[in-house]
């Protein structure tokens, strides 16, 4: 099932990106709130596995709860359309053109199939790793939408940029795994990535970093946001390196590398968003712990 999987996109490849004054930026604070996220699903006809990731996110209201998410962090000065749908891979982009979030089936079919795997002996990981999936990749998609509805400044690559503010979008939401959901996210990537004797020019070139850097930054992300709950992220000076965790000599500037980030996306989203971003630099009130370790919650998928 993994196989079939690749790294979410920031758009439509058929689609060209609306022009630059298809949507007016907004300067002041003074931001009117006038829109809401709206859900939307479409029929999966043709694979199995976009009809099951149909079934299991319409069953379970997920685009709903995404939705209700999303409309708890951002100002909309109209309705955003959060569409479910078939789109013959693992995929989610911001539509530029149609203004609208889109979440493939196929996405959470392979989030449903990685978590139920991840749960085998241990059914309370579930929602762990559907969540963390699935919210990840959304709040992911939500960054595009920002940049390109509040016409956000960039000074780096739009996808590593989006990685940033998804990760503390999901830190943001206590309740939903916050940093362990950030964690099972990581371990979603870390098993996507790519055997390095399969690396190609296309994969070097792609506008997403390399899985598993993304698998990495998130880990360094969590961890600093928590580091006094994450030292088992961390590989320590004389132990043995390993995929999954995080490298010593990274590690040690993480909580700086993380509260740098949030302090920058806290400015440029300040007029645009209605909550606090991320975990605040004393610490989270949060009890639970990393994915593979200690979470209770309960599956109902």
């Amino acid at each position: 099932m993994l196989a079939a999987a690749t790294a979410a996109c920031s758009s439509n490849k058929d689609e060209k990106p609306a022009a630059s004054g298809a949507t007016s930026a907004v300067t002041t604070s003074q931001v009117a709130d006038t829109g809401k996220f709206v859900v939307k699903y479409d029929r999966a006809m043709m694979s199995d596995l976009a009809k099951t990731g149909k079934q299991v996110t319409q069953d379970n209201k997920v685009i709903e709860e995404l939705a209700e998410a999303l409309g708890s962090v951002y100002k909309l000065p109209k309705d955003i359309p959060v569409v479910g749908t078939e789109c013959g891979d693992f995929n989610a982009f911001w539509d530029p053109t149609k203004q609208s979030i889109i979440l493939c089936y196929e996405m959470f079919g392979v989030a449903d199939s990685y978590a139920k795997a991840q749960s085998e002996g241990r059914p309370d990981y579930y929602n762990l790793y559907f969540d963390g999936i699935t919210r990840m990749i959304t709040f992911h998609e939500s960054a595009h939408m920002a940049i390109n509805i509040y016409s956000l400044p960039s000074t780096g690559r739009e996808e590593d940029s989006a990685d940033q503010l998804g990760a503390l979008l999901q830190l943001t939401e206590p309740g939903h795994g916050d940093f362990a959901g950030v964690a099972a996210a990581a371990d979603f990537w870390f098993d996507l990535s790519d055997n390095p004797s399969a690396l190609s020019a296309r994969t070097f070139a792609d506008e997403h970093s390399l899985t598993q850097v993304r698998a990495y930054n998130l880990l360094c992300w969590d961890y600093g946001a928590v580091p006094d709950k994450l030292e088992v992220l961390v590989t320590q000076p004389g132990q043995r390196e390993q995929k999954g965790r995080l490298p010593y000599q990274r590690a040690v500037g993480c909580p700086d590398e993380y509260t740098k980030m949030r302090a920058s996306w806290e400015t440029l989203l300040k007029p645009y968003i209605k909550v606090e971003l991320g975990i605040p630099a004393s610490g989270s009130t949060s009890t639970s712990a990393h994915a593979t370790h200690s979470t209770t919650t309960t599956p109902t998928r």
